[in-house]
């Protein structure tokens, strides 16, 4: 059971969807408070009861907007698949609960006019961690099962349109032009393995006299993807990589998404989510 701990988890993005969980989140907590009251907040006699409520909710939106999209927006670096696993995302919810419970019980003090207690505190972490610890840990293992099975059959249908794909006999060379003044290189289509991603530079993967070179480049992958011309075996599969599919060898899934072993490289090319219907497309068109 605690191995599951260390497999890897996809990492919090900064995207809408998560704007969009904090907000949803915010409100179910301030209606659970405002219908049930399950700390006796005693407001029954303050005019105020039903805002002050909301409030709680408001505190949940904020930091939840926080940790789910303004983090992962300024630490990319923290927040990357590369090293996230499960238990990395079980102790960010931890964290979360905790700073939750905190504002709240700073909040709860200061609507009952009580001075700061220990005591209170705790009791208010205590139960914000009975109430939502067990069940966010519970929540995370079964995603990351659900995650598995589909990235798993996601990869084992795509290997069923699989065969193997002949090298193209035309050669097909595209002129990219550098960052660099004048700059100008060529690539062989038939040469080129994948391109990746390093700040404003790429580094890019061909055989030269068969031999796999990595060399870099000044040119962001965006810049690259544009010049290249509209051919169906060179795509974009995440945001820092493009690569041939043709070169591909096997495919496999994880919590993550799909993962792609490309034809005597050791490089793991990882397939973000938005990118698996293209993969998919690319076997059901070539088969």
């Amino acid at each position: 059971m605690l191995r599951i701990l260390t497999q890897k988890y996809p990492a919090p993005n900064p995207v809408l969807k998560n704007l969009i969980t904090a907000t949803l989140f915010g409100l179910f907590i301030a209606l659970f408070l405002l219908f049930f009251e399950p700390f006796d907040i005693n407001l029954s006699n303050n005019e105020n009861k039903v805002f002050q409520l909301l409030f709680f909710g408001c505190i949940s939106t904020i930091v939840l907007v926080l940790f789910l999209y303004i983090l992962p927006l300024l630490l990319p670096e923290v927040f990357s698949d590369k090293n996230w696993k499960v238990r990395h995302q079980m102790i960010f919810y931890l964290v979360i609960l905790f700073v939750i419970a905190t504002f709240n019980g700073i909040y709860t003090n200061y609507i009952n006019s009580l001075p700061f207690s220990w005591y209170n505190y705790w009791w208010i972490i205590s139960r914000t961690f009975v109430l939502g610890g067990i069940p966010l840990a519970f929540i995370t293992v079964l995603d990351y099962n659900q995650k598995v099975k589909f990235n798993t059959n996601q990869a084992s249908n795509i290997l069923k349109k699989k065969k193997e794909l002949l090298e193209d006999s035309k050669e097909t060379t595209h002129q990219i032009s550098t960052d660099l003044k004048n700059e100008i290189f060529s690539l062989n289509e038939n040469d080129f393995h994948y391109a990746i991603a390093v700040g404003n530079y790429i580094d890019i993967c061909s055989l030269d006299e068969n031999t796999l070179k990595k060399i870099t480049y000044r040119l962001t992958l965006s810049s690259f993807e544009t010049q290249l011309a509209v051919t169906s075996n060179l795509i974009r599969c995440h945001r820092s990589y493009i690569l041939n599919l043709k070169k591909l060898e096997n495919i496999s899934g994880n919590a993550q998404g799909l993962k792609l072993k490309l034809k005597n490289q050791t490089e793991i090319v990882p397939v973000s989510r938005k990118y698996i219907p293209i993969v998919k497309q690319f076997f059901i068109e070539n088969p």
